[in-house]
């Protein structure tokens, strides 16, 4: 349509008005139609050759050399791939190395629980988000009365320390809060009766529940953070052809559940980015 008012102008440009030139028209109509803003060749490229995702080896939940568990972002980036008709290949490297050995070109992607913020997408751009990640509440199993924040007043809660969440939770009167160095010994307290509940990140907290079955611990899913972190794929800025395929088969996946279904394979609450 653009196209068509464009040629319409050229031809009814006359006296007075400077005509569009046909070079001008045929620039301006390519800027105009988005399959000409993304043809780039970085999708035909993941097409002949695969996805190669920069990942961090032994970071589970998120991810894993072993086949056995590979961790929930390595099985997200397979089933990306499946949606963009590829296989995938890993690349592994330091956290910290990650958006490096993107910017290098030594992967197209990074999937690895990157999310996504301002000071980062100065550097690199990203897909549309594909889960939030945020805190979760833990219970022992037959504790069936808690089910959001409000429910933990006058509970005794365990938190980590140094963590943001405890201003938090004070400012909102949660507690009285029961203050740990590290996650395992609030799951060790929740667990043997001493804390009422636990207030921990999702992916970190859901999975050490997960490796250990004796637990008598739960994820309450009722409850969802108000303050989530949205991840979503890191991608190179010039390969705009390939962050479009990327958004409209990770928008296929959210919306047909495999996301969730994926998460909840590690015990990881599905929440929805924000």
């Amino acid at each position: 349509m653009e196209i068509k008012r464009l040629a319409v102008r050229f031809m009814r440009a006359g006296r007075g008005a400077a005509p569009l030139t046909m070079a001008a028209l045929l620039l301006a109509a390519a800027a105009l139609h988005p399959a000409a803003q993304a043809a780039d060749g970085s999708f035909e490229r993941v097409k002949s050759n695969g996805l190669v995702v920069c990942g961090t080896d032994g970071l589970l939940p998120y991810s894993s050399s072993d086949e056995k568990v590979p961790g929930f972002e390595v099985e997200i980036a397979r089933a990306l791939a499946g949606e963009l008709g590829v296989q995938t290949k890993h690349q592994w490297v330091s956290w910290d190395g990650l958006i490096p050995a993107l910017t290098s070109s030594r992967c197209d992607a990074i999937i690895n629980g990157l999310f996504i913020t301002d000071e980062r997408k100065k550097v690199i751009d990203f897909s549309i988000p594909y889960y939030g990640s945020g805190e979760t509440i833990l219970v022992r199993k037959d504790n069936t009365a808690i089910k959001g924040l409000d429910d933990l007043k006058g509970k005794k809660t365990g938190v980590l320390a140094g963590s943001v969440t405890v201003a938090e939770l004070e400012k909102r009167g949660i507690g009285p809060l029961a203050i740990y160095p590290d996650q395992n010994t609030v799951i060790i307290e929740l667990n043997n009766g001493r804390i009422d509940a636990a207030y921990l990140e999702a992916p970190s907290a859901a999975w050490a529940i997960q490796k250990d079955p004796s637990l008598n611990i739960r994820v309450v899913t009722e409850y969802v953070p108000d303050e989530r972190f949205n991840a979503g794929v890191g991608l190179r800025k010039d390969d705009a052809a390939l962050k479009q395929a990327v958004d409209k088969a990770l928008e296929r996946l959210v919306s047909s559940g495999k996301i969730a279904a994926i998460l909840g394979n590690y015990g990881v609450p599905f929440f929805p980015p924000k």
